[in-house]
Formats: C-alpha cells, structure tokens, sequence
C-alpha cells in the first residue's frame, strides 16, 4: 500500500513537462486554462551530480514518450468506445473487447510509471529521494488547495 501511495505521490513529477508552474491553454478548449505545467525532475532534486542530472533527463524523456504512446492509443480507443456508444442497438460485441483494451493500455501506463520510478529510485542517494518524496506532498498540498 505504501508502494502505491508513493508512486501516486510521485507520478505527477515523473511525467514532468516543463520546468514553469504557469498555466498552459487548454489543448482542446481555446481560452480555458489548462493542466498545471509540471517542473522537471532535475530542478526537483538537490545535490545532483552532473551524472544523475543526465541519467534522469535520459529517464523522463524515454518514459514521456512511452506513456505519450499509451495515451495516445488509449485516446484512440475512446474515441472508438465513444463512436459505438453513441449507436443505436446493442454493440456490445465491439465494446466489450473495446472496453478490455482500453484497460489494458490504463494498467500498462501504471506499469510504465512504476517502472519509471524504479529507474529514479536506483539514480538517486537514499536522501535525495526523501527530498523528492518531501517536495512531491508539497506540490500536491499546493494542487489540491487551488481546485478548492
């Protein structure tokens, strides 16, 4: 339970964006704010030495476009989920198989980001992954108190 509740904590540095707090428009929406810029994970941690700087930069860009992979196949697959929901009598032959695929590609995003974490965890000193843990509760405090 630990394990999830630390990658929970953590994943939201794990696909790190940019290094800005600043808000980005919307990609669908065109004048609505939209998701909150993360920082990278390099700006995050202290003490890095030049070596863990570019094994991290190396870790976040390859599961960034891992996961943009997922995501964009999982989008693909909604949009087909969407499609037959939207029709008249009973597809459930297309959607069953539609809706398991679809939590496939949701477990092997899970996967991937703990996988991610794994790959962080061996990069860094027993106390700049409490930094990280203590700095990713902070940002997440501060989340929560702007949806409110």
């Amino acid at each position: 339970m630990k394990k999830i509740l630390l990658i929970a904590l953590l994943s939201p540095f794990i696909f790190h964006l940019s290094p800005s707090y600043a808000q980005r428009p919307h990609p669908e929406e065109p004048g609505r704010p939209g998701p909150e810029k993360r920082p990278e994970i390099t700006e995050l941690v202290s003490d890095l030495s030049s070596s863990q700087k570019s094994k991290l930069e190396t870790i976040s860009k390859d599961s960034r476009k891992r996961v943009e992979s997922l995501r964009n196949q999982q989008k693909a697959v909604r949009d087909s989920i969407d499609k037959y929901m939207e029709m008249d009598g009973d597809q459930s032959k297309v959607l069953y198989p539609l809706f398991d695929r679809e939590s496939r590609l949701h477990a092997q995003i899970s996967r991937e980001m703990y996988a991610t974490k794994v790959r962080i965890d061996k990069v860094l000193t027993k106390e700049q992954r409490k930094d990280l843990k203590n700095k990713c509760k902070h940002h997440q405090k501060q989340r929560k108190g702007k949806k409110h």
